[in-house]
Formats: structure tokens, C-alpha cells, sequence
């Protein structure tokens, strides 16, 4: 049902920044009392109490009840949450999407890093928004917004991002010499009229078009399908990045990326993970992949437009946050 709200005061929140509950009182005795004039007659308040809790609340209508905030992941103090979005915006365009969504979870003193991806259709809460599909967040209201989004529905903290065009990827790859892909499924499918046939436990080697073919296509496969396979393509340009090769293209690649790539990361926060980071390319299973599949969405389509989303099944994604982040 639609579903608006407005931001609490200072004076509707307790300490810990929620919303007080009602007091309750006993039920008065039942008395006759005279029917009231009209002018008497009580007008109804709206409860105080809201889903959103201490996060703001929603500027526009929804079309489904807004959910409470899940409980935040107990992470390891040390660990460095990024999330890497994937942009499909043109050169000549201002409107995009981030239609991949990658969380790459690190951590410096156990030397192990882990991988989350989220489906682009995900439909959530946008603390400050409305119920959307988790590709809009960032578009709409930047940075802060996904970081609140992520931390709403899922409970992980974000503590910095990466955002790259599709069309900056792709020359990455080309610059480094290309890439190859350990698949780990079946993929059989067109882009750009060539026809792809993949197999699983099989390298492939891949240009810059060809990898982004790769992580993109779905005409005959599905979104979770094509998460997997972006996380292929991450794997392999990570590896190759930090190869004695990849080193070497690091100045080029910065040219590229000043262009294509946008983050809030900064060179005092990369110095302390380059040996984690080289150390991953060398151990490249100290890298756990996880992603949110079809067993933890129902599929759903809006009232109004009409639009194909997914909803979170909270036990099924409790139990992936758990599996993947727990102790």
C-alpha cells in the first residue's frame, strides 16, 4: 500500500535515535456519556511510530509497506567494506544505472577477502526515498544514499565505492592484454552478433569486448547467472592487475580511469591494502564468492508500471549474510 512519512524531531526520538514507544495506560471504565455535537468530535493523529527507525524516511510514495531496518553484521573492526558499481551510462547520456552491485569485503589481518554481489532488480527500502530497485539508489542521491540502502537491507557497512563505466572496463581489459576466465557454469548466448558457447571448470581467454559480453549477456540465461559470471570477470582482473604484466600498465590504466572510473577511495586508503591485495592475486582462493540467487527473491510486479522486481526473503538473506559474514 502507498506508504509516505516525514523526518522525526529531536523531541520523537529517544536517546538511541528511535522513535519512544506509547505509553500504555489502563482502559478506562465504559460510562453513557451524551452523543457529541459535531464540533466535539475528535479529530485522529497518526501514530509516531515508524518502520524507518533512526534512518530518514521516505519523500514519495511507495507501492508496497516499507520494512524495518535489519539488524547491522557484526564485522571485525579492522575489515573494509567496497562496493564496485558497474555503470551503464553512455558517453553522450546523463541517465544511468549501476547495474552491477559487488561488495567486496576486506580483511587485513586474516588475509582474506569476500565477495557479494546484489541483483540489480532488488527491491528495497531507499532510506530518504521510497521502495525502488537497488540500481537507482546511487543515481538518485549518490554515495550516502546506497551506503544507507545497503545498510538498511542488509546490515553491511560501506566504507567506500568504485564506479566504472562498462565502456571503461572494456579498455581496461584491453590494455592489460586481455584476461582469463575460470568458468564455473554453462553459458550459451549472442551479443554484438557473435555467438558464445561457455563451459564450465574451462578457461577462456578474453579481450576487453569480449569480457564485457561476458559479464552482460542474458538473453538465454538469467540476472543471478550473469553475477556469477561478473564476479568471473572481477576475479580475472584482479589477478591480472596485480600480475608483474598488469603492474607495468598502471599508468595507462590511469588514464583510462580518469575518464571512466569515479571513487572516494584515496592513495592513503589503497597503501594499507596493496600487500593483502597482492597477496589474493597469489592465493586467489582466499577469495570466498557469495551472491544473493532466485532461492532468496520472490519475483513481483508493481501495480502502477508494471516493473519486474525481486523481494528479499529476509530468513533466506539472514542466512546468506550469516554464512558469508558470520564468525
Amino acid at each position: 500500500m502507498p506508504v509516505t512519512g516525514s523526518f522525526l524531531t529531536s523531541e520523537e526520538r529517544d536517546a538511541t535515535g528511535r522513535a519512544p514507544s506509547p505509553v500504555k495506560t489502563n482502559t478506562p471504565t465504559l460510562t453513557m456519556t451524551p452523543v457529541p455535537s459535531p464540533t466535539q468530535t475528535p479529530t485522529p493523529t497518526p501514530t509516531s511510530i515508524h518502520p524507518w527507525g533512526y534512518f530518514l524516511g521516505p519523500t514519495a510514495d511507495s507501492e508496497l509497506e516499507i520494512p524495518p531496518p535489519v539488524e547491522p553484521v557484526d564485522f571485525a573492526p579492522q575489515t573494509v567494506n567496497i562496493i564496485l558499481l558497474g555503470s551503464d551510462r553512455r558517453p553522450d547520456e546523463t541517465h544511468y544505472r549501476t547495474d552491477t552491485l559487488l561488495i567486496l569485503s576486506l580483511n587485513p589481518v586474516t588475509n582474506r577477502a569476500k565477495m557479494l554481489s546484489i541483483p540489480r532488480d532488488f527491491y528495497v527500502y531507499i532510506p530518504g526515498w521510497k521502495m525502488n530497485r537497488i540500481n537507482t539508489a546511487e543515481p538518485h542521491g549518490g554515495f550516502e544514499m546506497l551506503a544507507d540502502t545497503v545498510l538498511y537491507n542488509l546490515g553491511i557497512p560501506l566504507h567506500h565505492w568504485v564506479k566504472v563505466e562498462f565502456t571503461g572496463m572494456s579498455d581496461a581489459i584491453d590494455i592489460l592484454g586481455g584476461i582469463e576466465i575460470q568458468s564455473t557454469g554453462y553459458l550459451s548466448d549472442e551479443c554484438g552478433g557473435t555467438y558464445y558457447r561457455i563451459e564450465p571448470n574451462k578457461t577462456y581467454p578474453m579481450d576487453g569486448f569480449t569480457a564485457l559480453c561476458y559479464a552482460r549477456m542474458r538473453k538465454r540465461s538469467s540476472d543471478f547467472d550473469r553475477l556469477r559470471r561478473q564476479q568471473e570477470v572481477f576475479q580475472a582482473m584482479f589477478d591480472k592487475l596485480f600480475s608483474l604484466e598488469g603492474l607495468w600498465e598502471l599508468p595507462e590504466l590511469f588514464e583510462v580511469f580518469k575518464h571512466t572510473l569515479q571513487s572516494n577511495l584515496s592513495l592513503k586508503d589503497i597503501l594499507p591494502l596493496a600487500p593483502l591485495a597482492a597477496g589474493l592475486a597469489i592465493q586467489p582462493e582466499r577469495i570466498e564468492r557469495f551472491a544473493i540467487d532466485q532461492s532468496m527473491v520472490q519475483n513481483w510486479r508493481t501495480p502502477k508500471a508494471g516493473a519486474a522486481v525481486l523481494l528479499p526473503k529476509p530468513e533466506s538473506i539472514q542466512a546468506l549474510l550469516q554464512e558469508a559474514f558470520g564468525p
